[in-house]
This record gives structure tokens, sequence and C-alpha cells, in this order.
């Protein structure tokens, strides 16, 4: 009886553990190259030269060169180029990018 119960632990853990990685797969963010295509609460990647940056005390906004705004806790450096992970939200009615 032990031995069914520890096969049948062992095959769910790994069913489990696939199930896990195939919705890992599923859920990568969709590539973005201008602001049309974003929509909000989307889960988004992209990247790009930094034209310019303004810093906060608590947060920087960043806008690339193909004009996507992206909000980050971050610090970088004009003319960087950097490779941004988050999702779209909208600020005064325009969308931005809220990077992870």
């Amino acid at each position: 009886m032990t031995k069914q119960l520890k096969k049948i632990s062992l095959i769910i853990s790994v069913l489990g553990i696939l199930i896990l990685f195939l919705i890992s797969i599923l859920i990568q963010p969709k590539q973005v190259f201008s602001y049309n295509e974003l929509k909000l609460n989307e889960l988004v990647k992209t990247s790009g030269k930094i034209i310019s940056i303004q810093n906060y005390d608590e947060f920087s906004v960043i806008k690339l060169d193909s004009n996507l705004i992206i909000t980050c806790n971050c610090k970088f450096q004009e003319n960087s180029t950097i490779e941004a992970h988050g999702k779209v939200i909208e600020y005064k009615n325009n969308f931005q990018i809220n990077a992870e």
C-alpha cells in the first residue's frame, strides 16, 4: 500500500512540475516595438536606447528611442541600451510600461 502511495505521489509531483513548466512558457511577455502595440494591463517586454531620463526619489521615468515610456525603480544613464519587462499602465491618459 505504501509503495503505491509513493508511486502515485511521485507521478502527481512530476505532472505538477510539468504543468508549471508549460504555464511558464505560455505566459511569456509580448514583445512590443511601438506605442500603438500597447494594451492596458498586458505583460510586455521591449528594448531600446534611452533618449531621456527623469530621476525621482522613488522611481525613474525613461523614454526610449521608440517613444515608449518606462517607469521603474532603477538607475540608468542616457544612451544606454536596455531591455524592460513589465505591465502596461495608464497615466494621464497615456500608456506606459511599469517595469519590474
